[in-house]
C-alpha cells in the first residue's frame, strides 16, 4: 500500500463537528475516520 501526504484547510467549527461526529480526539483521526466512512459508503455517481 502507498502512503501519500495529505494537507487541508478546513473552518475551525467544521474540525470541531467532525471529531464529535467520529468520537475522536485528534483531528488527523477524525479525518482519516471520515475519509475511510465516505469512501466505503458513498454511493456512486
Amino acid at each position: 500500500m502507498k502512503f501519500v501526504h495529505v494537507q487541508s484547510v478546513l473552518p475551525q467549527e467544521d474540525v470541531v463537528a467532525l471529531k464529535s461526529k467520529t468520537g475522536e480526539s485528534s483531528v488527523k483521526e477524525a479525518i482519516s475516520k471520515a475519509v475511510y466512512y465516505y469512501l466505503k459508503f458513498a454511493k456512486e455517481e
